[in-house]
């Protein structure tokens, strides 16, 4: 199987998209899943904490409403009457328990019905109670507020305290006992010697009520516990008057507001606090709830994966047998041109690169031909170019020889004149004629040039002035062999030849461009003519072929321009450059290369 998906390009595109495919699919997917559960985590607290604090105020102000109630009861004057009332004086208890209920219970009791009942009690074995006939459920005729324990747990005589447990002495409109969860609100006040008790019996359905509002979840429950982690008040009777457990209440800590999550149970634990009487609202919602929206996203990310998964490898296929099946038939082409026939081209139809592969394949088959043609001519030129130097070198032993006889003939004779020109004009031709090295020092160029001018004002006494003025620094840079000479020769062919005046020629070698060497070759001739300039500049702007190289072989600079920038291709600089030194005549020669050191 490997070898043969290694041996396939068609099932190499299929493997290598599909995984593609797959890894960016399960990065969007993990990515997405993971934040859109975040994301609906966030909004479940967000959303909880929303509730609670509504829950919160409707519960605070329900407390707040009950306490101010039982402070104006306990602030009225009636009460402070009814507190010197003594036993057994019925019409005095009834007429203040009247005065009691017209003036603040029962204006109060219009607005809030959870009001039970309200009980009086003197030490003196006074007692009177209040019951809401509004109510179905009533307090016991037989209740005794000395016998109801609240005596014994009152811990704090100064100020009000609350309790909260399930009664039974409440019966309902069948005089049934029943269970109820109460609210009792109870202080010891002492007047005039007097020590009173007041106790409020609050209904706490209310709160329940309040509880069974708060809908996180389908299956979440709400709570509130007293500042010991006591159960207040639930849905379930069942759990008033229990504790919670010891590590809920350590997760919760001292935070006002929260929500911390129970690993045990696998639920989310959203509280919030009612300050004024340290209570605690909590919903318990589990995280199947919670989780029921991300399941629901993980499977249809997952489906949508699977489905764009399935879609993209029929997809890859489909794209990829079209192009390696042309690529097959491209392959097929290929491998008879390795057999050398030259002769077959392939057929490959289309718009695509593949198509154009094909195409510039043909081309390239169609071309070979030409470039066969070409390299031959090619073989031929080198061929011809060996024969020449073979005869160039064939000559120069000739010509050496003969100059050594001339040289040696005019020692004897006394003519140092002719013996200097004879040793001249054979350091030029020793020069020119070594084929081994293609490149010299800037020293041993700038010599070759002074035999040349050494021979040249023999040839014209008194006419050529000659000036050089060279950076020692770069006199051991390498050098081209014989591209300054051309550049002379066309100073005196122009500028002294054809005018016959005197002529004076500068050369000048320096650093140009930190990285390139210049040598400046400046005549004071008649100069060169716009048009001609023009057309110097122009040529020397063409790009030249090795043929046409051939034919311009006899042009001196064009010669040197070619040879530069064949040898240093990739230094834009290198080259030749022509300009006039002013309008009255004048012609500057320029030729720039790399400054590098010519290695022995």
């Amino acid at each position: 199987m490997y070898n043969f998906i290694k041996s396939s390009l068609q099932w190499k595109l299929i493997l290598m998209i599909s995984c593609i495919v797959i890894l960016v699919v399960i990065t969007i997917g993990s990515f997405s899943y993971y934040k859109s559960a975040r994301a609906i985590e966030s909004d479940a607290q967000r959303f909880s904490n929303q509730i609670l604090k509504q829950a919160t105020l409707n519960l605070t102000r329900y407390i707040n409403d009950n306490e101010q109630f039982f402070q104006m009861l306990i602030l009225s004057l009636d009460f402070q009457d009814w507190a010197n009332v003594q036993p057994g004086d019925s019409y005095s208890n009834y007429s203040k328990i009247k005065d009691m209920e017209n003036r603040i219970i029962q204006p109060y009791i219009n607005f809030h019905q959870e009001t039970l009942s309200i009980v009086l009690y003197n030490e003196n074995g006074n007692q009177i109670v209040y019951r809401n006939s509004n109510m179905d459920t009533v307090l016991d005729t037989d209740f005794s507020f000395l016998k109801s324990g609240f005596m014994e747990r009152l811990t704090d005589s100064r100020r009000m305290q609350s309790f909260v447990q399930l009664r039974q002495d409440y019966k309902n409109s069948n005089r049934k006992s029943i269970e109820l969860p109460i609210l009792t609100y109870v202080q010891k006040i002492i007047y005039n010697e007097q020590t009173v008790y007041l106790a409020v019996d609050i209904s706490l359905m209310p709160t329940q009520q309040i509880l069974n509002q708060i809908e996180l979840g389908r299956n979440g429950q709400a709570l509130i516990t007293n500042e010991h982690g006591s159960v207040i008040s639930a849905p379930d009777l069942k759990m008033i008057d229990t504790k919670l457990d010891a590590d809920i209440l350590a997760k919760m800590g001292h935070q006002a507001s929260g929500y911390v999550y129970d690993q045990d149970h696998q639920q989310m634990i959203v509280y919030q606090s009612i300050p004024k009487v340290n209570w605690h609202v909590i919903v318990f919602v589990p995280y199947r709830d919670l989780a029921e929206r991300i399941i629901e996203i993980r499977n249809w990310t997952m489906a949508i994966a699977l489905a764009s998964l399935i879609s993209a490898i029929v997809l890859v296929y489909l794209v990829s047998h079209s192009i390696t099946k042309r690529m097959k038939l491209l392959r097929r082409t290929i491998n008879t041109t390795k057999l050398g026939r030259f002769d077959i081209r392939t057929d490959v139809k289309g718009t695509d690169e593949v198509a154009d592969l094909a195409e510039t394949y043909n081309l390239l088959l169609d071309r070979i031909d030409d470039s066969i043609h070409l390299l031959a001519e090619s073989k031929v030129v080198q061929q011809q170019a060996v024969l020449s130097a073979l005869q160039s070198q064939i000559n120069s032993h000739f010509l050496y020889n003969a100059l050594e006889s001339i040289n040696a003939m005019a020692n004897l004779a006394g003519h140092q004149q002719i013996r200097k020109s004879t040793v001249a004009l054979s350091n030029m031709l020793r020069y020119t004629s070594n084929y081994r090295e293609s490149l010299v020092t800037l020293e041993e160029e700038i010599n070759h040039i002074r035999d040349y001018m050494h021979i040249m004002n023999n040839l014209y006494p008194g006419e050529l002035e000659f000036h050089f003025q060279i950076d020692h620094n770069i006199a051991e840079s390498a050098c081209l062999k014989a591209c300054l000479q051309p550049i002379v020769e066309n100073c005196i062919k122009h500028g002294y030849e054809m005018t016959g005046e005197k002529l004076r020629v500068e050369i000048t070698a320096y650093r140009y461009e930190h990285d390139y060497i210049r040598i400046d070759i400046e005549d004071d001739g008649i100069g060169i003519s716009n048009e001609k300039l023009s057309e110097i500049r122009e040529a020397l702007n063409q790009v030249r072929t090795e043929q046409e190289f051939l034919q311009l072989s006899r042009i001196g600079m064009l010669n040197v321009h070619y040879r530069l920038k064949t040898y240093y291709p990739h230094h834009n600089l290198t080259g030749i450059r022509v300009e006039r030194v002013s309008e009255d005549g004048g012609t500057r020669v320029s030729v720039i290369f790399p400054k590098k050191i010519k290695e022995n």
